[in-house]
């Protein structure tokens, strides 16, 4: 049997820690590395559900590559060029053993991992898993960009143009990694406002052996009201950022309007190729 990979996609504050464990409840193996709030001196509000040794080599690379989020250039493309740097080689090689020690210890049972910078690095996740010969699913977080926006430019400190431009930068970059592959957008508020329609979506995604009532039953107590601490004010998106946004809302629950995509992804590509004012 191949590996089987559930990767978890989506920026920075869109709800992909509390996707993580929601996934974990049905059934997702997450491994023993997982950062939760214990493991901070001071504790963040949330679990991040995050693989320790996978965030670290992580960020350690977008560092390497200058797209660190927390730097200008956080949402700026990425050369093909750069993901054959020897230090680049490095760090893929050290994630190739992480994600194949985990796959060991599951068994054969379905594993996953969540981080939002994993989504800026998937062209060297395709050659990891290649390699590794893994089947893999993508859960893609969706939270409104105004929201996001204003959340993470306050949390992180960087200026709300370039939180958003990375709010698009990952989702644009999520949609065309995962092209043709199994894939699932999931609503972020949806867990608050249509919580039985989300979990059912998810718990077809992952198999029919993730369901069960106890299993639902735990994911229906995971979901805490107080989770939506920030809502949008008044904030002016992008056209582009506004067409990525009521693109994924269209893909909510498995629905896939490949003319609707593909013109998004063209719209992005354009501008990407369109000389810096």
């Amino acid at each position: 049997m191949r590996p089987s990979v559930v990767i978890i996609l989506g920026m920075h504050n869109s709800g992909t820690s509390l996707l993580a464990r929601l996934a974990a409840l049905l059934g997702l193996r997450l491994g023993e590395q997982v950062l939760t709030r214990a493991d901070f001196a001071v504790a963040p509000a949330y679990d991040y559900w995050e693989h320790a040794r996978i965030t670290a080599l992580q960020d350690e690379l977008l560092s390497v590559l200058d797209r660190h989020w927390s730097q200008p250039s956080s949402h700026w493309p990425i050369p093909p060029a750069l993901w054959d740097r020897p230090e680049v080689r490095r760090i893929e090689q050290a994630l190739r053993d992480v994600v194949a020690v985990e796959l060991a210890q599951a068994g054969g049972a379905p594993w996953g991992f969540k981080d939002p910078r994993t989504v800026r690095l998937m062209p060297l996740w395709r050659r990891i898993l290649a390699r590794l010969d893994a089947e893999t699913r993508y859960l893609i977080s969706l939270r409104d960009p105004a929201t996001v926006t204003a959340s993470f430019a306050s949390k992180g400190q960087v200026a709300p143009a370039d939180a958003e431009a990375l709010w698009r930068r990952h989702y644009v970059e999520a949609l065309a990694a995962t092209q043709g592959q199994p894939r699932l957008v999931v609503d972020y508020d949806g867990w608050l406002e249509r919580p039985e329609v989300q979990i059912d979506a998810l718990a077809g995604f992952l198999g029919a052996s993730a369901r069960g009532p106890q299993a639902l039953e735990a994911v229906r107590a995971a979901i805490d009201p107080t989770l939506r601490t920030m809502r949008a004010q008044q904030f002016q998106l992008s056209p582009l950022t506004l067409q990525t946004a009521e693109c994924l809302r269209a893909m909510v629950g498995g629905v896939e309007p490949a003319a609707r995509i593909d013109a998004l992804l063209a719209a992005a590509g354009a501008a990407d190729r369109r000389p810096a004012a």
